[in-house]
């Protein structure tokens, strides 16, 4: 039996201490050698003469030849209160940097060096004074106490298996509520018998779990939790604290190391289904879709309290970019507390486990944790744990980040950070419990940081001692955390011997039942011959959905929208503006006047109507960048907010319109993950031009565009990409239309181009009132928001719907040259057709790319059957835009005598052009071309839309 005597012992030893102290200052051998190795240990060391002060100022010093010819420092008299602020130095030190001695890693190699702040020296102690009173201020129960006795709390709050950053925090309230909780017990867990033993079933079920796997799929990928597996009763504490406050959800996301563990252990996904994603045999047919890897999917379930109260919890699936799942996940439970009413934000909760190289590594971390205080992307915090392997692949701290702990980015937040070992079972679910609480106490994130290892590679297929040879040694002779923690219930007398044997045996054994169900029903339901891919559902028939809205409502949402409350102080240019949008309702019916920005809050007005929620969210969307939409208005007084379309009526949907952060890859993330949790809403994010949608591209590829097929997660999210060649140049031209193309299959999203003020108005009403979710991108105008020939009538609105192609508005006979097109290059072919005087050429829009119109253009190309000429005309260069993905359809389905000619711009690596003026030229170059035929030049002065 272990009898050295450490800092570590429990908190009512310290009288010993200090008596013990007392006769080792009197006489060393009069205490037993464990305790002269102890107070050796802490003895102010002798210093050196030095013109430094100590760092308090608190005292002048002076040096003294001791009998050993020695230089000690002796203190002169101080007065009380310079005596008590050194003493409060002190103490402020190890809260601050206590976590740097904390013993937290369970594969330490290197001594920890003792920083400056927290050597007594520093502050102008000697050795005579550990045997003195000072005031405690606050760190023990005692007014005063000896030095010693300060110090041995001191170490023991802030230097054992705990370390806590907090004090950075600019909420005192904060601050010392954290004091209050671990202070008075030492940040020494006192858990009940059945606690202890529930920690020990959660370990047994986490480590045989993973070794049952690694004995039964050898070599298969698993990401195993093994070296991390106190993570399992880390969690099952967060959902019985959290339930017992009231939770009543909690949705997940995290990497993929141990999260076949946490499906099986937290969220009790049957054994036997895991076990069959390892299967050979094993197909995905629960959906129509191509699946994907197990340690992607999500789950949802019903975790039962050992109080019986049942909660539902979600892991949400994601993709092998893992943090990119962070606002995901916030996004769907800020859709769950809007859904819910959940102002409090106490009843959903999310958690997010993340890498500790990914969480240091991925800039969407620093992203998503800028929402976490903004009104309109709020979860009222969030519990990280990072499970904290201390390697990314194979590249090791130093090599992927430049700050000390993979957490410092709470630091910017001013999120409290616990450091925890998992070697420490107790301590890591009493600051689980500690997490709630503060959470729940200050709505604020709190980051756990589980100091881990890794028993295996990467992967289980991977050999980690190719790079990390030294560190795998040591691993491969540590015990197990299971086994470490059952041995020490079994010194305490909480638990038998036999008893801990057999609760291990019983789950073997259920582990061996479940993967025998597994063999059977794999063999009965993946036999070769029954083998066949999953059948394509029928796309829904948009078509047929009735988007049109009567006059009588139209004009209720026009008056509520376009009306100026009494005493509300709006800007003069607004005022005018508002009055003409009313004025285009109400009485110019007959006319086309209806422009972009009045048909879109029309639309927006008569969904919320019906009762429907509208989310719009994107950089400066409340204006809208090209100042067309003004959903808020400012008080010029008062410089209050009045968001029209929040005030239609009663028992009408939720409007929320949002200035988003400077962000696209989160924004969108956050806006996909709502639109999944709340399938009827309408959701936008709105670029501020259409090319920045390139710093969310991640979030376009592996979540938007292929949700449904790899998770069967369907989602309706809408995006607004402003789009358009102006001359603005490469970064405010493109909405890389052809990039949303090539991720078209399946029929898993629309891509559209609308060209009218009507057509949006459809459009939008299209996506809410359809029954299957689908991603909607629409490449939305700049230009085209003040074209007086880019207007509908208020009769487009209250009749017919959104038409997937527009043919040509002009009525022509004789047709000799069919021109194809998509977008506002419409307009400037329409206008020189008509300069020129051309009567035989029908220009057609294809308003829906995908999925494409192929019915509806048969048509159009058999009407125009005597046309001897087809062109694609598009504003963008050859190699992007519409024109390779329209070639190949329209090779299909034309005749073969004909063949569709290109004109657009050349090929390019870039864009757009940079200049106006080049701008102009090859405008003027495309539409040459295409005229060329009826012997037309451009005037000089042409070359773009006229206003």
């Amino acid at each position: 039996m272990n009898t050295e005597i450490t800092l570590d012992s429990s908190i009512q030893n310290s009288q010993i201490y200090e008596e013990m102290y007392e006769k080792y200052v009197h006489n060393p051998s009069s205490v037993h050698p464990s305790w002269q190795k102890l107070f050796r240990s802490l003895e102010v060391p002798a210093r050196e003469p030095t013109t430094e002060q100590p760092k308090s100022l608190a005292s002048e010093t002076a040096p003294i030849i001791g009998k050993e010819h020695s230089v000690i420092y002796a203190t002169k008299p101080e007065s009380t209160a310079i005596s008590d602020l050194r003493v409060f130095e002190l103490i402020q030190a190890y809260r601050v940097h206590g976590h740097s001695l904390a013993k937290i890693n369970p594969v330490e190699v290197e001594a920890h060096l003792v920083p400056h702040e927290l050597k007594l020296e520093s502050y102008g102690f000697t050795k005579q004074d550990l045997a003195k009173n000072f005031p405690t201020c606050g760190i023990l129960p005692e007014p005063t106490a000896s030095l010693l006795s300060i110090w041995i709390a001191l170490k023991a709050t802030y230097c054992s298996f705990i370390g806590i950053e907090y004090m950075y925090s600019m909420n005192p309230q904060l601050v010392a509520w954290i004091q209050k909780h671990i202070e008075p017990i030492q940040s020494q867990p006192h858990l009940r018998i059945e606690e202890k033993q529930a920690i020990l079933q959660y370990l047994n079920k986490s480590e045989l779990f993973e070794s049952f796997l690694h004995t039964k799929y050898t070599g298969e990928k698993r990401f195993s939790l093994e070296g991390g597996e106190t993570l399992i009763p880390m969690l099952g504490a967060i959902l019985e604290s959290s339930a017992a406050k009231g939770t009543e959800e909690f949705v997940l996301g995290m990497s993929h190391r141990g999260r076949l563990n946490v499906l099986a252990n937290i969220f009790n996904k049957p054994y036997s289904d895991v076990f069959a994603e390892f299967e050979e045999g094993y197909i995905p047919v629960a959906f129509e879709g191509s699946g994907d890897v197990k340690y992607h999917k999500g789950f949802t379930s019903d975790y039962v309290c050992a109080n019986g109260k049942t909660v539902k919890i979600q892991m949400a699936s994601n993709p092998s970019h893992l943090e990119s799942i962070d606002p995901v996940v916030e996004g769907m439970v800020k859709s769950r507390q809007v859904n819910k009413n959940d102002v409090n934000q106490e009843r959903v909760l999310p958690i997010l486990i993340h890498g500790d190289a990914s969480i240091a590594g991925q800039g969407v971390v620093y992203e998503t944790l800028q929402m976490y205080k903004l009104d309109g992307y709020t979860t009222g915090g969030t519990i990280h744990i990072v499970v904290n392997n201390q390697i990314g692949f194979t590249t090791i701290p130093r090599d992927s980040r430049s700050m000390t702990y993979c957490t410092d980015i709470a630091k910017a937040f001013s999120a409290p950070v616990f450091h925890v070992n998992v070697e420490k079972p107790e301590h890591c679910v009493f600051v689980a419990n500690l997490a709630v609480n503060l959470r729940d106490s200050f709505h604020c994130d709190v980051f756990i940081d589980l100091v881990c290892y890794r028993k295996y590679g990467h992967n289980e297929t991977d050999e980690p001692s190719f790079t990390q040879p030294l560190e795998y040694q040591a691993i491969r002779k540590m015990k197990s955390i299971r086994e470490k923690y059952r041995d020490d219930l079994i010194e305490q007398g909480v638990l038998e011997r036999y008893m801990a044997e057999s609760l291990e045996v019983e789950f073997k054994n259920a582990l061996q039942a479940a993967l025998a169900i597994t063999k059977v029903s794999i063999k009965d339901d993946h036999d070769d011959s029954k083998k066949t891919l999953p059948k394509e559902k029928e796309a829904e028939d948009l078509s047929k959905i009735n988007t049109a809205v009567s006059k009588k409502i139209l004009l209720e949402v026009a008056e509520k929208s376009f009306t100026v409350p009494q005493g509300f102080n709006l800007h003069p240019k607004l005022a005018t503006l508002l009055k003409a949008r009313l004025c285009m309702v109400k009485e110019r019916e007959g006319e086309s006047c209806i422009d972009w920005g009045t048909a879109e809050t029309l639309a927006y007005g008569s969904i919320l109507w019906d009762g429907i929620h509208v989310r719009l969210t994107g950089q400066d969307c409340c204006r809208g960048t090209f100042s067309h939409r003004h959903a808020l208005w400012m008080d010029q007084v008062q410089a209050k907010a009045y968001i029209p379309l929040q005030n239609l009526k009663s028992m009408q949907g939720r409007f929320d319109i949002i200035n988003s952060p400077l962000s696209e890859f989160a924004a969108l993330a956050f806006e996909y993950g709502y639109s999944v949790a709340w399938a009827g809403a309408l959701v936008i994010w709105e670029a501020q031009f259409g090319d920045f949608a390139n710093g969310a591209q991640v979030v376009i590829d592996q979540y938007i565009a292929s949700s449904e097929r790899k998770w069967a997660v369907k989602n309706g999210v809408t995006l607004l990409l402003p789009h358009g060649y102006e001359g603005q140049g490469p970064e405010h031209s493109s909405a890389r239309i052809e990039r949303f193309l090539s991720l078209c299959g399946n029929n898993n999203m629309q891509v559209v181009y609308p060209t009218t003020p009507a057509q949006f108005f459809h459009l939008l009403r299209r996506q809410v009132l359809h029954t299957t979710p689908k991603p909607l991108i629409v490449f939305t105008p700049k230009s085209l928001l003040r074209n007086v020939q880019c207007t509908s009538r208020l009769q487009d609105f209250t009749t017919g719907a959104f038409k997937e192609l527009l043919d040509d508005p002009e009525k022509l006979s004789n047709v000799k040259t069919l021109v194809l097109c998509t977008g506002k290059v419409f307009y400037d072919l329409s206008l020189h057709r008509s300069n020129a005087k051309v009567e035989d050429m029908a220009i057609v829009r294809i308003e829906q790319l995908y999925p494409f119109p192929e019915e509806n253009l048969r048509s159009i190309l058999q009407k125009y059957g005597k046309a001897q000429k087809v062109f694609w005309v598009q504003e963008e260069p050859a190699n992007m835009g519409a024109w390779r993905y329209i070639e190949s359809i329209l090779g299909k389905i034309l005749p073969s005598k004909i063949k569709v000619e290109y004109v657009g711009r050349e090929v390019s690596a870039s864009p757009a052009a940079g200049s106006h003026a080049l701008h102009k030229l090859e405008l003027s170059g495309i539409l040459e071309k295409l005229f060329k035929d009826y012997e037309l030049r451009l005037p000089k002065d042409s070359g773009g839309l006229r206003s």
